[in-house]
C-alpha cells in the first residue's frame, strides 16, 4: 500500500526529474529524455503510484518517441493510458493520439465500403 509520505516522496522525484526531461526535448535529446523518463514511468508504476497521475510522464514519453520517428511505439503507448485515465488527463492523451494518427496519415482517406 502506498503511504501518503510514499507519494509525496514519489512525486517529488517525478516533478524533479521532468525539469530535466524537458530540458533535453528542448534540446532535441529525445533518445535521453526517453532513456530519463522511461525508470521513472516504471518505479512510478512499481510503487504504485496512482495511474490517473501518471499521464504527464506518458505525453512527455510519447513526444519523446514521437520526436525520434517511434510512431507506433508513441500509438501503443497512447492507447493502453487510455485505457485507465479519465477527464483532463485523458483528453491531453487522447489530442496527442489524435495528432499522432493525423501525423502518420491513419484518418487521411475516407474508409471503402465493400461495394
Amino acid at each position: 500500500m502506498l503511504t501518503p509520505q510514499n507519494l509525496a516522496r514519489l512525486k517529488r522525484a517525478r516533478d524533479q526529474n521532468m525539469g530535466e526531461v524537458q530540458r533535453l526535448m528542448g534540446q532535441g535529446r529525445y533518445l535521453e529524455a526517453e532513456e530519463y523518463l522511461k525508470p521513472l514511468l516504471d518505479d512510478w508504476r512499481k510503487e504504485g503510484g496512482p495511474r490517473e497521475d501518471e499521464y504527464q510522464m506518458i505525453s512527455q514519453l510519447g513526444k519523446c518517441l514521437e520526436g525520434q520517428r517511434k510512431y507506433v511505439e508513441a500509438y501503443e503507448l497512447y492507447m493502453k493510458a487510455l485505457n485507465y485515465l479519465t477527464g483532463a488527463a485523458y483528453d491531453d492523451i487522447y489530442s496527442q493520439f489524435l495528432y499522432l494518427n493525423e501525423k502518420m496519415g491513419a484518418f487521411d482517406r475516407k474508409p471503402q465500403c465493400g461495394l
